[in-house]
């Protein structure tokens, strides 16, 4: 799915500024700069953190100069000013000189690359994966093939495009059970080429990632620059829960992805920001003397345990999602204390 270009400031951010209540959610960092020059590499989450002890109420301060044509974007060398106008603050930027270089991005491309360029989630539904090519094999006999040979593929490719191969992986459920896809593991890179009888394509494996083995999906590379980094963060509206983590990593720690069990055909929106939310211990007893953890006490205890001995849950990171597909979402961990693991929760951020 190719991201639709958005503007870092939409027009609805002006209504909003106008009807929103800030000294209900503005904070302003107490070490807050009054003059911050813009630099090449800043993204706009570092930028607003620099300001606000909430990130992503960036555009709530944000105050349109007349002389600005397009106050939308911030490039490098803009020179941004914290006032305060009726007791709330506004930032602002100096009328800036023309641009040669591109707008500052949310976030940073490079802690994202590889999951905008390679890993993608296939569809659960049977009839979906049915329509994508697959790897039928090669003419050696081989399961696991490597770089540099010919191979077959069931499906139309075009000649000469470049494909990357997937391997089917983890089954994705959200907290109900309910499928939602697969997570796909990028694996090598095909080139589409002869086409035969029968839906034969006969093509060439260029690079390999790990072997490449029958049965593997076949799909169009995604390209970097069809996704826009240039968009408002916002607090997320639909609660969700963390479902898969990165094949490399136990619990996932600062830009790291995380994979959410909502997506766009829930409401989720590329720029939601969400904490992530670790569940409360279950306590086991009634007393100090007989107080203990659920998962230390006897099983005929833990039938036993009362509601009240749950303990609150706690906020252990802050995540933004950068890229959302219909059932699920990928979210990049902005901020943490601890580790991000499978089953904690993501809610509005508090």
């Amino acid at each position: 799915m190719i991201l639709k270009k958005l503007g870092v400031f939409a027009a609805a951010v002006s209504v909003f500024l106008a009807t929103a209540s800030l000294a209900d959610t503005l904070e302003v960092k107490e070490n807050y700069p009054t003059k911050y020059v813009v630099k090449k590499g800043d993204t706009l989450w570092d930028i607003s953190a620099k300001f606000l002890k909430k990130p992503w109420y960036w555009p709530k301060i944000w105050h349109v100069n007349p002389q600005v044509d397009d106050p939308h974007w911030i490039y490098p060398g803009d020179v941004l000013t914290l006032v305060w106008i009726d007791g709330k603050p506004y930032l602002q930027r100096a009328t800036p000189a023309p641009k040669n270089v591109p707008p500052v991005q949310t976030i940073d491309t490079e802690t994202i690359k590889s999951f905008l360029k390679h890993d993608i989630i296939l569809p659960a539904d049977d009839d979906e994966l049915e329509r994508i090519p697959f790897v039928m094999g090669d003419n050696d006999g081989h399961n696991y093939m490597a770089e540099t040979k010919d191979i077959y593929i069931r499906g139309k490719l075009d000649q000469g495009k470049q494909y990357g191969v997937y391997h089917k992986g983890e089954l994705l459920k959200d907290e109900d059970g309910k499928a939602l896809g697969y997570k796909a593991e990028f694996v090598g890179v095909v080139l589409g080429g002869k086409e035969y009888p029968n839906v034969i394509n006969k093509a060439y494996l260029v690079k390999n990632q790990s072997a490449v083995t029958v049965g593997d999906y076949v799909l169009p590379l995604g390209d970097d620059t069809g996704y826009s980094l240039y968009f408002t963060p916002k607090p997320a509206t639909v609660d969700a829960t963390v479902i898969a983590l990165p094949n490399t990593v136990m619990a996932a720690g600062h830009y790291d992805t995380v994979i959410l069990s909502k997506g766009s055909a829930s409401g989720v929106k590329v720029g939601d920001v969400y904490s992530i939310t670790k569940p409360g211990q279950v306590m086991v007893g009634r007393t100090a003397e007989d107080m203990e953890y659920a998962t230390m006490a006897s099983a005929g205890r833990q039938l036993n345990a009362l509601r009240s001995n749950i303990l609150p849950d706690d906020q252990v990171a802050q995540v933004l999602v950068y890229r959302t597909y219909n059932s699920v979402s990928l979210a990049i961990v902005m901020v943490g204390k601890q580790g991000v693991k499978v089953g904690y929760k993501a809610v509005k951020p508090e």
